[in-house]
């Protein structure tokens, strides 16, 4: 499928119909990703994990839309959409600056300190 943006982040809906063990049922997912094949993929992933639908032909895709932040129902996707969030960087390491002061056993312990 082509996208007009694969750079950029969006939200995606898609509305599943799967077989389980006791029977057909009707579901609703929200993803981020920075294409549609990439948030079925996710849906595929989540199918098989959490409800169990082993095999690809239990599971139907009735429609797919991307969905803006204001129509997004899921708090999982929903905690993403904060401008401000930020993410920790819990291991930040300085590189050697040219593979000539690369070794492969320290004398000194890494500081890996946060900058």
């Amino acid at each position: 499928i082509f996208e007009r943006n694969p750079t950029t982040v969006k939200n995606y809906g898609i509305w599943v119909r799967y077989q389980s063990r006791t029977g057909y049922h009707n579901a609703y997912k929200e993803y981020r990703d920075t294409t549609l094949n990439g948030a079925v993929e996710q849906m595929y992933q989540e199918m098989g994990s959490r409800h169990r639908v082993v095999r690809s032909p239990c599971i139907q895709i009735i429609k797919t839309a991307t969905i803006t932040a204001a129509q997004c129902k899921r708090a999982a996707t929903q905690q993403l959409h904060d401008s401000k969030i930020s993410f920790p960087l819990t291991r930040k390491m300085a590189r050697p600056t040219s593979r000539k002061f690369k070794t492969t056993f320290k004398a000194i312990r890494p500081n890996v300190a946060l900058y």
